[in-house]
């Protein structure tokens, strides 16, 4: 069986479409963990107003989605744990493909599927495909395809490998689930799932917003280059970096900007700054 831990804050218009998708699945042995994290509209009251015994709601004081999580992951039941964001949504067959991997690949820890961004109304914004099968390296296929094969609505994990490894930190708020996924994959390669079966819903209520914050809340910030053991990790956290640094000029931080340069000035250069706007540069010119 699986545990399914939803994190919910404010999302009264969302959370049952969410639900029901998970309700809805072909695949029927599992427990759905809904932890609200004090919630000031009706979320609580829509979820009540859903009778199923295999859904358990769990009440907490507001404390941001990493302690939500966490909550869910010391609730849960069972060995192998997924997560899903409470405006977002599974395809059918979800829970089928991941139970196939588990019982055909006894020694998996991490599995993950492919996954589209859409619109409330089903439309395709962006799929992110990686057209790879089977295990993978993280950090190797995320600098080839240039996007996270990793997405917290699309994600499975055994209970006890999370938490051996390092559950959510509540120190930072933007990245916090990718530290998981980057300290996960040091350790495990992940099992990729060649089908499009979670679905990000980018206009639902209450999205967090991409204003970047302080850098010190961020999980770039808290790099450290002694945990990289990789050449491809290398890589992965340098672009990274260079991807926050763009954001917050764009968004006109400079003192934030010159915050998290300062801080790996050791490890990412000026020429590697100038390369990269020249290439985000580059990249407009031609779409446009």
């Amino acid at each position: 069986m699986i545990s399914i831990i939803i994190p919910l804050y404010n999302k009264e218009q969302s959370i049952e479409k969410t639900i029901s998708s998970v309700l809805c699945q072909s695949y029927t042995n599992f427990e759905l963990l809904i932890v609200d994290d004090g919630s000031t509209d009706k979320s609580v009251a829509v979820v009540n107003g859903i009778t199923d015994e295999r859904i358990r709601l769990i009440e907490k004081d507001n404390g941001g989605v990493s302690s939500t999580r966490n909550t869910g992951v010391h609730a849960a039941k069972y060995e192998w744990i997924s997560f899903l964001d409470a405006d977002d949504v599974w395809h059918i067959d979800f829970l089928k493909n991941i139970v196939e991997v588990i019982e055909e690949q006894k020694e998996v820890q991490v599995i993950t599927t492919d996954y589209e961004t859409r619109t409330s109304n089903g439309d395709v914004i962006k799929s992110y495909v990686a057209h790879k099968k089977g295990y993978v390296d993280f950090f190797a296929v995320s600098n080839e395809i240039g996007f996270h094969i990793l997405n917290m609505s699309a994600f499975c994990v055994r209970k006890s490998t999370l938490i051996q490894t390092g559950l959510f930190s509540t120190c930072i708020s933007h990245g916090e689930d990718m530290e998981v996924f980057e300290k996960l994959a040091r350790k495990h390669k992940i099992y990729l799932i060649d089908k499009v079966l979670s679905y990000y819903i980018q206009d639902a209520e209450n999205r967090a917003s991409y204003n970047l914050p302080n850098p010190k809340k961020t999980r770039v910030y808290q790099v450290d280059t002694i945990e990289i053991l990789s050449r491809h990790e290398e890589k992965y956290q340098k672009d990274r970096i260079l991807v926050y640094l763009h954001e917050y000029f764009v968004q006109g931080k400079l003192k934030y900007l010159l915050q998290l340069y300062t801080k790996h000035s050791n490890f990412v250069s000026m020429g590697d700054i100038t390369s990269y706007v020249f290439k985000r540069l580059r990249f407009k010119v031609l779409k446009n």
